[in-house]
């Protein structure tokens, strides 16, 4: 994974350099092509991204009109659901911008988890350009990282890891005891740009081995992360203390 590492004092200060970034890129892939896609996160860290994007300059300059926006992982919950990723971007940015409602393609997770999955591998090539492999390409993943090494919900040691043929899929997680829907790692490694947002010193240690302790024979989730782009990490100096 070719990786390139911004740091900042703290939280605040990592998603604030993140939504700058989130604007000339939108602006870029806009001026390019016509439209901007970004897979979103749950998780702390993205809550203080899309709250800082529902503010302005953010909320009036980014061209949400020309945007389509998907999830990297939801868990089998409904939409209204305290737990779910969608409702969380929903409360913080979705009703305080002025995007539409159809580009926001959600997880169903409500659904049984196969079917769910299914329908999402059905809209994620529907809406989205693919690449020579056939596989949907997304202007911008962004992705939270687990003290487990996780990333969306590739949890370590499920099967979804091996997942090759589908760009969405379910996956049963025995350490939260639920059905998540994920993406899976052929699109996300075939995203144009690929962002992690890590802060917080209880990140500390899977932050230190990550970049100062690689493994070697079972990377671990977000290990296996490897676009074309190099991957830029967002972090704040609690969860970068041992990054050389």
């Amino acid at each position: 994974m070719s990786s390139y590492k911004i740091i900042k004092p703290d939280p605040e200060a990592a998603c604030l350099e993140a939504a700058k970034n989130f604007l000339r890129l939108a602006h870029q892939c806009v001026e390019q092509k016509g439209e901007f896609s970004v897979a979103l996160a749950g998780g702390s860290t993205p809550k203080k991204f899309y709250q800082i994007l529902s503010q302005a300059p953010y909320s009036t300059s980014i061209p949400w009109g020309k945007m389509r926006v998907f999830f990297g992982d939801e868990r089998a919950v409904a939409p209204d659901h305290p737990d779910s990723n969608y409702g969380m971007a929903n409360q913080n940015l979705f009703k305080k911008i002025s995007i539409d409602p159809l580009h926001v393609h959600r997880i169903s997770a409500e659904l049984p988890p196969e079917q769910a999955a299914e329908a999402y591998h059905t809209i994620l090539k529907t809406f989205l350009p693919s690449n020579d492999a056939g596989i949907p390409v997304i202007d911008l993943v962004i992705l939270g990282l687990g003290d487990d090494g996780h990333v969306a919900s590739l949890f370590p040691g499920t099967e979804i890891l091996d997942v090759e043929d589908k760009t969405a899929a379910p996956v049963w997680v025995e350490k939260k005891n639920s059905w998540r829907i994920s993406l899976t790692f052929p699109i996300i490694n075939s995203a144009e740009n690929v962002w992690m947002m890590v802060t917080g010193e209880g990140k500390n240690d899977i932050v230190d081995r990550i970049f100062n302790y690689p493994s070697v024979s079972d990377p671990l989730p977000v290990e296996r992360v490897n676009p074309q782009s190099e991957v830029i990490w967002y972090l704040d100096e609690a969860a970068a203390n041992w990054v050389r």
